[in-house]
């Protein structure tokens, strides 16, 4: 039995080499604008937030060549990288994954954009699709 539910997916992440110029880009060609940037050091990215009706579009641009987000940027260029899950209760979620076997990218859920709490799940255990699990405290 489940003790969590995903309530919606949150947002789906897009690796750039330039935020700003994405940012641009984004708001000249559709309308779009930002809602919220940051840098969180913990991932090593800037990230910005941009609402599409009920979903949000991140765009990360690597702080660091060598860091995760940095050598998948050198890899695969600019694409999505990860569609996340808003989830109810992110603790519980991890909970349950271990216990199921799914194996996940970090040891516990790390600080992410805007206050929130995430954890990265290993695409092998996903169909080789990235997913996050997001616990938001409000929304953006």
């Amino acid at each position: 039995m489940f003790d969590f539910m995903i309530t919606k997916i949150d947002h789906i992440g897009i690796i750039v080499h330039d935020m700003e110029d994405a940012m641009q880009k984004y708001e000249q060609a559709f309308n779009l604008k930002n809602k919220h940037v940051e840098t969180n050091e913990e991932f090593k990215v800037k990230i910005c937030f941009i609402p599409v009706g009920e979903v949000l579009v991140e765009f990360i641009e690597p702080t660091e060549k060598n860091s995760r987000f940095g050598l998948f940027l050198k890899e695969k260029g600019e694409s999505v990288h990860h569609i996340a899950y808003r989830v109810d209760d992110i603790d519980e979620a991890v909970r349950h994954l271990r216990e199921i076997g799914i194996k996940l990218q970090q040891d516990e859920p790390k600080p992410g954009g805007a206050g929130s709490r995430v954890i990265f799940i290993d695409p092998a255990d996903t169909n080789n699709v990235e997913i996050e699990l997001v616990e938001r405290v409000e929304d953006i």
